[in-house]
């Protein structure tokens, strides 16, 4: 492959504190990307765009510019809802280029043999990351949030080779905030680029990625024979993208596209010329054979590949010390280049005390492990350096689980280029048993985030905050800087060879060779478990199950007794935490585990304190009013204990031993972890107390003889915490805690038994009410007439709306109020974990919108009443029609929902349609989706009756007609005027 060597100089983007800040009259803009899109390196290779509704688009109101260049489709409008829904309305018919089935090759296989595979890191983008354009006059102007001067010039250079125009014409200013991964930042700002060229205005583009990371599969192959400590070099002369060592007569190949892809903008909209886009810290970035077939795009770039290449090639040279007897650190010491890179190889392994002794007598498997790595760049000012750096990681095993641990590191660099923050102001330093690099060394050991693990909106470069899967975490506590695993500018060269000498370390311990990063237990277990007596460990694993049952049907024996035992004790009243106690961390998750929960909804009464309760929930049993949760010593929880609030949490159990009702729903809190429990009870004794008595409970017998719900929780209660299942993807096992646990979705989506009881199994997700609303079926999104992807949901979850469904009103809002506050993985999360219920469509098979299986906009039917049929038209012309007729009205009022579209007008029972035409929306989950007036006073309960039968039989005429009659408008009319 030849690719041009494009490097190129950022401009010099202003500061942050010379912006004054985003362009004035900004519009919005959004990109629909095919759903299959790949790249060979040269050329776009993937679904081309065939036809889309451009002229109706171009209609509705709000929009400003429908953009079609090439397979490039995008829109811009007013607001970025109007950009939503025009975007869902193009409903564009993708077809398969020629030779794209052909050149696809799956690349998620296990490989076989020696391959290498270094699976890229899942970047998520920060809350509300975008790219600003504005493109006129042969200059292009770029607002980006805060990234590193290479990531400017990466970007700086793709535009202008987008919009041909030389890179001085480029001008970038730098905004607060933090930037997303580097591809997810460059396809923003080229599609606000595209859009901004066509309207000569201001666009800004939200950040999102295109496509699930991929892994990068490594394979050696026979090369041209190399001299000990050559570096690595294409055959067709390109240059490297890093001067990496080889065993000899050993290069890699991967199956991926090794160079930065270009972005997406310019992918579809220069389809053939489609060259790698510039990095200008690396010289010609390569690999040897990078392969010629197309593959998906991916978020791996130069960074993956250099810390892939370094993975599998210190690899390659452990191995063959140990084939040829030699001991690993002298084989490698002998074959690197004299000077700098052994002087400091031989200092790390100085102070890490190679070989040393390792401890024998605690049961586990030890051992140690050596990994060098280097960069060829360019410095600041333009001259070639070179950059080694040196890794002795130690690491123990267990034999019977194969869990690794990460005991000690000692790592040095000779870069004097890194941050201050990361150490790096003394030549060829020495780090050893630093903290951070331990924790981030412990990283690329592969256990899945735990289930409960929370992340700020903010992003994880917030002080104190957790690092991102994948990174190494160098400097004081007070910095927080993220290294990330093959970061290919100086400040990362220190980390690349981490994964090698942990790999060597594990090989030394074990005697098996882990050729996947991150490092994964099973593997390694089964590997272990094949060297012991297979008879002697099934025996001593049957053993151990039949104890297993002894003790679990003793202790739920024990339980259940507990548990149906109707008198409970009052826990002692305390003092109250020192609030302080708390670090921010904590208060920070459990103020977001409050908000998945909606705690702050239910106790709060209208107009009232939040958290001090008083608001009246309606149940078939009575009124049930939630309880002050505010720190206050005298009526709120201040006196309580941690003890007092988990019995609470988990077994539904007052303070002072009182059964509580499950319309508090302990039933899915019980599923939270002690950790969020623990921050959840941190957070609520911040806030501040409020002295304000709610109505007291008051419900007819025999449902006011509370010890009686004893017996209820033992039929229908279970405490456990929530389990991860290993056989799911960790983003599926933390959508199914939130939505479970916190989230508590199945108290308004599933239905009820005669005694209050959610249904489970079949019925789990399977429809309910709350509040007089219809809460519609989660379990089955992917089928019926209107149905569901993983994106629409999470854009619904995230934003309130989704153009093919309609806007969350009723008690649905808030809950988006709620979800607003957590960070895009989790909502995410969330949309994958209801998408992969039982039953619903894969992700993988579901089929792409095209215009054939779009719903249409019917001609009106006759209804069998035309007098009816013709007055439910004329009130539909006077009240509703200026506001959701797409290419009509004003948009001071938010969006336009499409009837058509609406899951309301196509579901089983008109009740939420009423509660919309009668209540109107006074509280949309968000204020750019508009509000809408009710007509409660307008309309008597015949008319809603005509307007629902014309609105049925126009929109959704492959419906049964709802019954004609107003019993059920006038049951929500009384209910909604008798409401607390």
């Amino acid at each position: 492959m030849n690719l041009p060597d494009r490097s190129i100089a950022a401009p010099a983007p202003a500061s942050a504190s010379s912006v004054a800040g985003t362009p004035a009259d900004l519009l919005h803009g959004l990109a629909v990307r095919p759903p299959r899109m790949g790249w060979d390196g040269l050329r776009y290779q993937g679904d081309a765009l065939a036809d889309a509704r451009l002229d109706a688009v171009r209609a509705m109101a709000g929009v400003v510019s429908v953009v079609r260049q090439a397979n490039f489709l995008g829109v811009v409008a007013m607001a970025p809802v109007h950009a939503q829904q025009a975007a869902a309305a193009l409903v564009p018919v993708w077809n398969g280029m020629a030779g794209d089935a052909g050149a696809r090759t799956p690349l998620t296989d296990s490989p076989a043999g020696d391959a290498f595979v270094w699976h890229a890191s899942p970047a998520d983008a920060p809350a509300g990351a975008r790219a600003i354009a504005w493109c006129v006059d042969g200059h292009a102007s770029l607002w980006l949030p805060a990234c590193p001067p290479e990531v400017q010039a990466l970007i700086a250079g793709e535009i202008a080779a987008l919009l041909q125009l030389p890179v001085q014409a480029v001008r970038l200013l730098l905004l607060d905030g933090l930037a997303p991964h580097a591809l997810a930042l460059m396809d923003a700002a080229a599609d606000a680029a595209l859009l901004s060229r066509a309207v000569a205005r201001p666009v800004g583009v939200p950040c999102r990625m295109a496509g699930e990371p991929h892994p990068l599969v490594l394979r050696a192959v026979q090369e041209q024979p190399i001299a000990p400590g050559d570096a690595l070099r294409p055959a067709d002369g390109s240059g490297a993208d890093a001067a990496v060592t080889a065993p000899a007569s050993l290069g890699f190949s991967s199956p991926l596209p090794w160079a930065v892809r270009p972005s997406c903008a310019r992918l579809l909209g220069q389809p053939g010329a489609a060259h790698a886009a510039a990095w200008p810290s690396v010289r010609g970035a390569g690999t040897v054979h990078p392969g010629r077939h197309a593959c998906a795009l991916a978020q791996a770039g130069v960074d993956d590949f250099n810390a892939a290449q370094v993975f599998a090639s210190e690899s390659l040279w452990h191995e063959q010390a140990l084939a040829q007897g030699h001991d690993p650190l002298d084989w490698r010491l002998r074959h690197l280049p004299e000077g700098p890179a052994r002087d400091l190889a031989a200092r790390v392994a100085k102070s890490a005390q190679w070989p040393g002794d390792l401890p024998q007598a605690d049961g586990r498997l030890h051992g140690k492990g050596f990994a060098t790595a280097c960069v060829q760049s360019l410095d600041p000012e333009g001259q070639d350096r070179v950059v080694w750096s040196a890794w002795v990681a130690e690491v123990a095993v267990h034999p019977q689980t194969g869990e690794i641990e990460v005991t000690r590191v000692v790592a040095g660099h000779d870069s004097q280029h890194l941050q201050p923050a990361q150490g790096a102001s003394v030549h060829a330093q020495t780090v050893e048993q630093d903290a951070h690099w331990l924790a981030g060394a412990r990283r690329l050991l592969g256990a899945p985030p735990a289930f409960d693990d929370w992340r700020s909106p903010a992003g994880a470069a917030a002080t104190g905050a957790p690092a991102a899967a994948g990174a190494l975490v160098a400097g004081g506590p007070e910095d927080g800087t993220l290294v990330r695993q093959g970061q290919l500018g100086l400040d990362g060269v220190a980390t690349l060879p981490a994964a090698a000498a942990i790999a060597n370390a594990i090989r030394h311990a074990t005697g098996v060779r882990l050729r996947e990063v991150p490092f994964q237990t099973e593997p390694l277990r089964l590997a272990l478990a094949g060297e012991s007596d297979a008879g002697a460990q099934s025996a001593r694993s049957m053993l151990r199950r039949s104890l297993g049952w002894l003790a679990a049907a003793a202790a739920g024996i024990a339980g259940l007794a507990a548990v149906a035992w109707p008198m409970k004790p009052a826990l002692p009243l305390t003092d109250g935490p020192d609030a302080s106690l708390y670090s921010p961390q904590a208060i920070e998750r459990g103020r977001l585990v409050a908000a998945a929960g909606d705690c702050v909804v239910c106790h709060t009464a209208p107009g009232g304190a939040p958290n001090a309760g008083g608001l009246g929930l309606e149940t078939p049993f009575g009124t049930i009013y939630t309880t002050n949760i505010t720190p206050d010593t005298d009526i709120g929880i201040g006196r309580w204990s941690y003890a007092a609030f988990e019995r609470a949490m988990r077994q539904g159990i007052h303070q002072d031993g009182r059964q509580l009702y499950p319309a508090f729903p302990y039933t899915a809190f019980a599923k939270l972890s002690d950790g969020d429990l623990q921050a959840l009870y941190g957070y609520l004794m911040s806030q501040p107390a409020v002295k304000a008595r709610p109505t007291e409970t008051q419900l007819a017998f025999p449902y006011s003889l509370r010890p009686a719900l004893a017996g209820w929780n033992l039929l229908f209660h279970d405490a456990t915490p929530f389990k991860a299942d290993p056989s799911r993807s960790p983003e599926w096992n933390r959508g199914a805690y939130l939505v479970e646990g916190a989230g508590h979705c199945a108290a308004c989506h599933s239905p009820r038994n005669a005694l209050g009881a959610e249904k489970t199994g079949l019925h789990y997700l399977d429809g309910g009410e709350a509040e007089g609303w219809s809460a519609p079926a989660l379990n089955r999104l992917a089928a019926g007439k209107l149905p569901w992807n993983r994106e629409e949901l999470y854009q619904y979850l995230r934003t309130g709306f989704s153009a093919r469904h309609g806007v969350a009103a009723g008690p649905m809002a808030p809950v988006i109020h709620g979800l607003a506050e957590l960070p895009d993985a989790d909502v995410r999360a969330m949309a994958t974990y209801l998408m992969e219920l039982p039953g619903q469509t894969p992700l993988e098979a579901a089929v792409p919108i095209t215009a054939a299986a779009s719903p249409r906009m019917p001609e009106p039917a006759p209804s069998a009443s035309p007098d009816r049929h013709v007055n439910g038209e004329r009130i539909y012309q006077n009240a509703c029609a200026v506001c959701h007729e797409a290419g009509s009205g004003p948009t001071l009022f938010g969006i336009k929902p499409l009837l058509e579209l609406n899951t309301n007008l196509h579901a089983a029972t008109p009740d939420n349609l009423v509660q919309i035409i009668l209540n109107g929306i006074q509280t949309p989950a968000d204020d750019a989706l508009g509000y809408m007036p009710g007509f409660r006073h307008s309309l008597d309960d015949r008319q809603v009756a005509d307007l629902l039968g014309y609105l049925r039989t126009r929109f959704a005429p492959e419906e049964k007609a709802w019954p004609d009659d107003t019993t059920t408008i006038r049951r929500l009319r009384a209910a909604a005027h008798a409401a607390p």
